[in-house]
């Protein structure tokens, strides 16, 4: 159904995205040895997808910074509790 273009376009995919790899990274993150190399991409690609999402939705006056935002600060937390789980094996000798 045409409405001749008077809504705006949905929340971008960064957005959902973002989330989802930063509900995948902090939950991989738990599983000891493997989940770390696992996790940290999944981290990485959150936090860098959930500020791409901040931007277009600013940018373009669409909804979905804060599902941006939240995928980001999920990304963030995972990517934290790596480096942590990093530096306790590292402190153990292990």
């Amino acid at each position: 159904m045409d409405d001749g273009g008077t809504t705006r376009p949905g929340t971008p995919r960064s957005a959902e995205w973002s989330l989802a790899l930063g509900l995948a990274g902090l939950a991989c993150a738990v599983v000891p040895v493997i989940g770390e190399w696992v996790a940290a991409p999944l981290a990485v690609a959150s936090v860098a997808l959930g500020s791409f999402a901040i931007h277009v939705a600013e940018r373009d006056g669409r909804p979905g910074t804060a599902r941006g935002l939240v995928g980001a600060m999920t990304g963030v937390v995972a990517l934290g509790v790596v480096l942590f789980s990093l530096a306790a094996g590292w402190g153990h000798g292990g």
